[in-house]
């Protein structure tokens, strides 16, 4: 009774939010004029091969930092009451090199909360994988829980002479139980996680790119802030690699103004439309290898909210005020020029 319960109510959380995608596809209607594309790219490391594989449990976000991913895609697509059509989300999920692409041009029927948002992210991982795939990651993390009892028991031997007594006998038996039942929960994880999305297509504007590397995302990411035209003049955004020791980012958003001797024509022309790129890490930083590719780029510049250590999602919303009030000054500057 309780399973079907639950599985209702995943797919009420799928599917209650049709009422109101009309109402989103209105305000989906692409970026505005006066906006640049926003593009937010975090570095997930350390991502489990369950997690990979969309298994994990939604009423359990803490496990596998899926919350951490959630948070950080609503941060990146949502205001008050609407979409940030200008902004696309790239989740890198290492070792793995996948990547969940969320368009927020594309969505439709989302909502905020955390809960919705790591379905929408299990569903998307989920498609992409065939039934052999997903039987492999379940047998490889079967080999894992085998390869962690093994450690525990080695953990716990080193304990034993400490303790007064043992019963050689019911402790076998006590591990063999315990491996057990977490055989059989996570079955039971697995059969409401196909029931919930097997054969069901991907939603609008998540996208799961394989064999995804640092490298190549860079590549396409520098060719997007370059924009169409020729101007050497203009100095657009770059890419932002987000650290605590980088140049103040908002300096760098008015120095970047100011050198502009047009603060609207640009903007305001969607063909030369450039895309302004940040780059962040989860709640593990960037690996050593993240930090030499990206500071030896030379479209890579590396800015600051300051020393204090903020959480990914945090990053990403103060990120988008500065932008938002770049933004606004340059349509009011554009406003000025054209009454005169």
């Amino acid at each position: 009774s309780s399973n079907n319960n639950d599985r209702q109510l995943r797919g009420l959380i799928l599917h209650a939010a049709d009422a109101a995608a009309e109402i989103n596809d209105n305000n989906n209607n692409g970026p505005p004029a006066n906006h640049h594309q926003r593009n937010i790219v975090v570095l997930c490391h350390n991502v489990s091969q369950d997690v990979s594989d969309g298994i994990f449990d939604v009423n359990n976000l803490p496990k596998g930092r899926i919350d951490v991913l959630a948070r950080c895609v609503t941060s990146a697509l949502w205001v008050s009451n609407r979409i940030r059509t200008d902004t696309t989300v790239f989740l890198m999920l290492f070792p793995h090199n996948i990547t969940i692409e969320v368009q927020g041009s594309c969505v439709k029927s989302l909502t905020p909360d955390e809960r919705t948002m790591a379905l929408y992210l299990q569903r998307t991982l989920w498609s992409g994988k065939d039934n052999s795939q997903q039987k492999g990651g379940q047998e490889a993390s079967n080999n894992m829980m085998d390869s962690d009892s093994d450690s525990y028991s080695a953990n716990n031997s080193s304990r034993m002479p400490r303790r007064t007594y043992i019963n050689p006998q019911s402790a076998p038996m006590s591990e063999e139980k315990r491996l057990r039942d977490m055989r059989k929960g996570r079955e039971a994880m697995i059969h409401r996680i196909r029931i919930t999305h097997q054969g069901k297509s991907s939603l609008p504007g998540f996208i799961l790119h394989q064999d995804d590397t640092l490298q190549a995302r860079l590549n396409q990411l520098v060719s997007l802030s370059s924009g169409d035209d020729d101007d050497d003049d203009d100095d657009g955004p770059i890419i932002w690699m987000l650290s605590e020791t980088g140049d103040p980012l908002w300096d760098v958003l008015e120095d970047q103004q100011q050198k502009k001797s047009k603060c609207a024509t640009k903007i305001n022309n969607g063909q030369s439309r450039t895309a302004t790129t940040l780059i962040l890490g989860n709640q593990l930083g960037y690996s050593v290898d993240d930090e030499k590719l990206l500071l030896g780029t030379p479209t890579v510049r590396e800015v600051s909210l300051g020393s204090l250590s903020l959480l990914t999602s945090q990053c990403i919303t103060i990120t988008h005020h500065y932008l938002d009030r770049l933004s606004s000054n340059s349509s009011s500057c554009g406003k000025r020029r054209t009454d005169v």
